[in-house]
């Protein structure tokens, strides 16, 4: 058997923080995935100034895209050293970490897609290896640019269900059809719903999320 534990980043359309997760996974030796086990979790929230650069990088000119593309490499590799830190891991324990980034550009339709949150910038800060830009590939073949999405549903929940509803920013679904696995988008989800509570309901003082 072959276990790896990953440490997964997850910043979604709604920008309210950075989702960090420590994972175990347990492999055979064909890589068969055996069965997982989340050790640690923990959301940790954006400053206000740093949503308002998020919320305006598709309006940046290319040198100050790039800066905060290197910025937010920063920032995820700081918040993922106090996750260390505050749950007693050691960083030796960790095979890698697994970045999604914060999704600018993503017209899979004119085939290509951006994450930014340098990967490199990240491993620098932390010292550990890191894998991102999952999305790239799987659009330049004709995909939406979430291959993530299926691999994770049926691998990890397969003996759970034969269909999947995945409720993020964008909601997507997964399913099994003649022994193959199709994925793709349907719908906004919680991100238009962000919006509304945060416009509607702003005396509640919380998003939606």
């Amino acid at each position: 058997m072959i276990k790896q534990n990953i440490i997964g980043l997850m910043s979604g359309t709604s920008l309210d923080g950075l989702d960090i997760v420590y994972a175990e996974f347990t492999f055979r030796d064909n890589q068969e995935l055996i069965s997982f086990k989340i050790i640690n979790s923990e959301s940790y929230p954006y400053e206000n100034k740093f949503i308002h650069e998020l919320k305006r990088s598709t309006e940046l000119n290319i040198v100050d895209f790039l800066r905060l593309d290197k910025k937010i490499g920063s920032v995820f590799g700081n918040f993922i050293n106090d996750f260390i830190l505050k749950n007693k891991i050691e960083k030796k324990e960790v095979h890698a970490i697994a970045s999604h980034g914060q999704t600018t550009f993503h017209q899979p339709e004119n085939g290509f897609t951006s994450q930014i949150g340098c990967g490199d910038t990240i491993a620098v800060v932390t010292g550990i290896p890191v894998i991102n830009d999952f999305r790239t590939k799987d659009v330049i073949l004709g995909g939406q640019g979430a291959p993530l999405v299926p691999i994770g549903d049926f691998n990890l929940f397969k003996n759970e269900a034969d269909s999947f509803l995945n409720l993020g920013g964008i909601a997507n679904i997964s399913f099994k059809s003649h022994n193959e696995v199709i994925a793709f988008d349907i719908c906004p989800a919680n991100h238009p719903l962000n919006k509304i509570v945060v416009r509607d309901y702003s005396d509640l003082n919380r998003n939606y999320d």
